[in-house]
């Protein structure tokens, strides 16, 4: 374990690691970095303890695979958030951070089976037609962008792409993000999620001793409900309204699932107000739909177009697997995904390209609650208990972990489509972005589709090139401890690449001049 202070805990050590890495590292650095730095393994342990008090409580941070796994696949582990990450959400859900993230027990069941048949496979195919309109808005912008040859930074535009798909597929609604300026919906979300993560100190991110930004966020929180609230009664008039005219929907968004599970119920008349209660719930779900469903997709997104642009092998792979799904006719992809959704499914080198990108830029991390009777095993018998502490997978440590992954820090998509017995193939557990067990990302499907699609749509029209030396080119930082990534993973809701990935982009060779 790092040194141990009675009063601050590991803090001191955090503070030390922070110190040693470049300005806003994410804070999985800092946890990665004190790893490294103990005794006895470069690479630092398979896990180990650390006590963050009197921010948070003690965390056993898992950084091997063959840990992670055990706490998976216990039956009650598995299941159990840490009642804690309601305060971590708090600010983003309203309701005292109660949502699908931080429920458990049966509260967490009735909810996630509420809004559980918005992810069927068909569905999700049904709200395909309305993700590639949006991108080809996206594709518009590119274009534009592409004949001013000016500089830019990729990751807002993703940002009002997927602020636009997350509109119609939560709510049914054209924000217009991309073409009228940022909706009021958005940008109070926005202004939300700034407010949570523009602080860096540690008082700030407390909270309670920042008066003015407890009642900011409380005060943006009220004005974002209010907003939730009308698209919530447009909707349930509507769907009174296709039901009085025996209408049936292209897809059900996941409010329209929603209220057709609350108007289902035999005591309930389709003519009933909504209750208080379940519109304060639907309040809070929707906000952390809309957070989780636009923000870490996003950065994936910027993310992948990163990658490709400084592994041109990589790129030139993707579009052959493009011409020869597509056809050559760069046009006519939109259309075919438009007609047949499940044509996505006969990319397995654009999904090992996806898979890798989320490997070396992983939005998130694992957390759960440990109990009595799990006491994790390493792979050296070190037993490691798990009462009273909130257990942590770090993506980033288990992804970059050499034991599991030969070459970590490269880039090679081939890892996912090799098989068992070739040096590249991972290790079981080793690819956790989605996680596994019961508590999985309900969205993961839909994710992998919808960057799928927009790299189909995109990756053979433009070129994109990398400027980050250009935009850093006076920058005096150490890089050494990020693995010398320029574009190191920074905090703001999931984990973004720094600098929102700044390039130029072109049209390829794919595409005659005058498009």
């Amino acid at each position: 374990m790092p040194e141990h202070s009675s009063l601050l805990g590991h803090l001191l050590a955090a503070k030390t690691a922070t110190e040693e890495l470049p300005p806003v590292a994410h804070s999985t650095y800092i946890l990665d970095r004190i790893a490294r730095k103990m005794e006895g393994n470069m690479n630092g342990p398979p896990a180990y303890y650390f006590d963050s008090f009197p921010v948070s409580t003690p965390m056993l941070i898992i950084r091997d695979p063959f840990i992670a796994n055990q706490v998976t696949n216990h039956p009650r582990v598995s299941a159990e958030k840490p009642t804690n990450l309601k305060d971590w959400f708090e600010p983003i859900s309203g309701k005292g951070g109660i949502n699908l993230f931080t429920q458990n027990g049966q509260e967490w069941k009735h909810d996630h089976n509420l809004f559980l048949p918005f992810f069927s496979n068909s569905n999700l195919d049904a709200t395909m037609p309305d993700v590639v309109e949006q991108m080809l808005i996206f594709r518009n912008i590119l274009r534009k962008r592409a004949q001013s040859g000016e500089l830019f930074r990729l990751e807002p535009l993703t940002q009002l792409l997927m602020n636009d798909i997350i509109g119609r597929v939560i709510f049914n609604a054209d924000l217009g993000n991309q073409t009228s300026g940022s909706h009021p919906l958005s940008d109070t979300m926005l202004r939300q999620l700034k407010l949570k993560f523009a602080a860096n100190n540690v008082l700030d991110n407390i909270g309670q001793f920042n008066p003015f930004r407890v009642f900011s966020i409380w005060n943006n929180s009220r004005l974002l409900n209010q907003h939730i609230r009308n698209q919530i009664l447009k909707r349930v008039d509507a769907f009174r309204d296709a039901k009085a005219r025996h209408e049936q929907l292209a897809f059900n968004s996941i409010l329209d699932q929603a209220l057709e599970s609350y108007y289902s119920e035999p005591s309930r008349k389709q003519s009933d107000p909504i209750d208080r209660g379940f519109l304060d719930l639907l309040c809070a779900q929707l906000r952390m739909f809309f957070f989780a469903g636009y923000d870490s997709t996003a950065a994936t997104m910027s993310t992948c177009c990163y990658l490709l642009s400084k592994h041109p092998e990589a790129l030139v792979k993707l579009r052959a697997e493009h011409d020869r799904v597509f056809g050559r006719n760069v046009a006519s992809c939109p259309g075919m995904i438009t007609e047949n959704p499940s044509i996505l499914n006969s990319l397995p080198y654009t999904q090992a390209v996806i898979k890798e990108t989320l490997r070396l830029f992983p939005p998130a991390n694992g957390l759960r609650m440990g109990s009595k009777d799990l006491v994790l095993k390493g792979r050296d018998g070190t037993e490691y208990p798990t009462e009273g502490v909130s257990v942590q997978t770090s993506h980033f440590s288990v992804h970059r972990n050499p034991a599991c992954w030969p070459r970590p820090l490269e880039f090679l998509p081939e890892r996912f489509l090799v098989g068992p017995g070739h040096e590249l193939y991972p290790a079981k557990g080793a690819w956790r972005i989605f996680e596994y067990g019961i508590r999985n990302c309900t969205g993961q499907a839909f994710v992998m589709k919808e960057v799928k699609a927009f790299l189909a749509i995109l990756c053979r029209e433009f070129d994109f090139q990398n400027c980050y030396d250009e935009v850093y080119a006076d920058e005096k930082i150490d890089l050494t401890n990020v693995d010398y990534e320029r574009a190191y993973l920074v905090e703001h809701g999931a984990a973004h690449p720094r600098g929102e990935y700044p390039c130029r982009v072109s049209l390829s060779a794919y595409v005659p001049g005058d498009v």
